[in-house]
């Protein structure tokens, strides 16, 4: 588990849900597009370019993401939370590993068939590399993101 905790700002940026939703949306799409788009569209230098461009906007948008008061819930040690937030937490936690687990188990059952099909599978340091940070991307992002799409407008605090 990584922890957040901010000494400045304890309640975390104020963002609006919105905006960390499309921050989450920005992190948890350009990284897996920005990855296949360097794997299956050749060595041009645009495509390369282009490829990792979207990598980096996802790095960016889970740096963005990293102080914001949803992060804060689902980053932060139990102690440093209230029973609301605790309660937000867990909901978010648990559908987050959901979705995390049926993300692994479907590329497992991807990489079983594509080996038998003669499909692309990742081969080599760079292309596992890449897989291992999309999942740890993931892991990171989820549980902010089900907690942003969880929560409505309404349960917004004020800045």
């Amino acid at each position: 588990m990584i922890f957040y905790r901010s000494l400045r700002n304890p309640a975390g940026k104020p963002r609006s849900l919105a905006t960390i939703r499309g921050l989450a949306i920005l992190t948890l799409v350009a990284y897996p597009a920005g990855a296949l788009m360097r794997v299956f569209l050749g060595d041009n230098l645009a495509v390369k370019a282009t490829g990792l461009s979207l990598v980096l906007a996802s790095v960016i948008g889970l740096a963005l993401l990293a102080g914001t008061r949803l992060n804060r819930i689902t980053g932060e040690q139990l102690t440093q939370l209230d029973e609301y937030e605790r309660n937000l937490r867990a909901s978010a936690m648990e559908t987050a590993f959901q979705l995390f687990t049926a993300l692994v188990l479907l590329g497992i059952v991807y990489v079983a068939i594509a080996s038998d099909k003669g499909w692309w599978v990742p081969s080599g340091y760079d292309e596992w590399n890449g897989v291992f940070w999309g999942a740890f991307l993931y892991s990171l992002t989820l549980p902010t993101a089900v907690l942003a799409f969880r929560l409505r407008d309404e349960d917004e605090e004020p800045a």
